[in-house]
């Protein structure tokens, strides 16, 4: 199982995975429609179905060719001979079709980029981090071929998609399915003003997502930031909260982060207690 990351990545629910896991019903098909960095998915157990789905066809791309070993070596050798330099990020903006220069390009903007959004949105700054007491940004790139074998073992026999997610959820709904949907955050819930990924949802494209969730015959957890608007569609749905950290300019803040979790979901026969 992984045991960081695979890249920095806005909204990523790495630190939070345990909590989210814990809330987590015995389920035979599990799906992510808004997957992202795949944070959860990688630190969960296998289900015996898995569904990784994202609109990003760069983060898709990342994952087909981690997923794949003669492509992940590949890359990770490409990675080892990138060196952390201005030019290699300004370069990575550069569209290509090519999946493994692709994915380097990703990982470039991902990690030499300011902030948590290189990977995902349209521009950022380069990051240089010398000054650190702790690991430096260019430290750290140096550890990110290493960490790609531990990601795509982890991706064996999961279902990799790039379409809407309400059809993909619509698509792998059963009783016995188990979603875990992570979608962008509502706009006036962020500390951010700009937008933070290339697919963004306005205000009426999340009450049609709450508005599907509620028609599923799956179990839905939904993770968000507190919002009237959730709390008003979802009644009758169960909600937790925690305390989560997330970049702040030049330090780190704290924000509640909350699930909602619907009445189809159990609260004895947890994953992690029968596990």
């Amino acid at each position: 199982m992984p045991t960081r990351p695979i890249m920095r990545y806005h909204g990523g629910k790495w630190r939070l995975a345990d909590w989210i896991i814990a809330q987590f019903p015995q389920h035979k098909v599990y799906v992510e429609p808004f997957g992202g960095a795949a944070s959860v998915l990688m630190q969960k157990p296998r289900s015996h179905g898995e569904v990784y789905n994202d609109l990003d066809g760069d983060m898709v791309n990342v994952m087909q060719v981690i997923q794949n070993s003669w492509s992940r070596d590949a890359l990770a050798e490409a990675l080892t001979f990138t060196p952390y330099a201005r030019a290699e990020f300004e370069k990575a903006w550069e569209f290509t079709d090519e999946p493994i220069e692709r994915a380097r390009r990703t990982f470039i903007r991902a990690e030499m980029g300011f902030g948590s959004a290189g990977a995902t949105k349209g521009t950022t700054g380069f990051r240089i981090d010398t000054k650190r007491n702790y690991g430096t940004a260019m430290q750290v790139w140096s550890r990110v071929p290493e960490g790609l074998r531990a990601f795509g073992l982890r991706l064996q026999g999961v279902l990799i998609e790039n379409r809407p997610a309400l059809q993909v959820m619509r698509d792998h709904d059963t009783p016995h399915t188990l979603f875990y949907v992570d979608p962008p955050y509502v706009h006036d819930t962020r500390k951010m003003g700009s937008a933070c990924y290339r697919h963004e949802m306005n205000d009426e494209q999340h009450i049609e997502m709450l508005d599907t969730l509620l028609e599923l015959d799956g179990m839905v957890i939904l993770s968000g930031y507190p919002h009237p608007a959730y709390d008003r569609r979802l009644t009758g749905w169960r909600r937790v909260e925690t305390k989560a950290r997330m970049a702040a300019g030049r330090g780190t803040g704290t924000r509640t982060e909350v699930l909602w979790i619907s009445p189809k979901v159990p609260q004895s026969g947890l994953l992690l207690e029968e596990a």
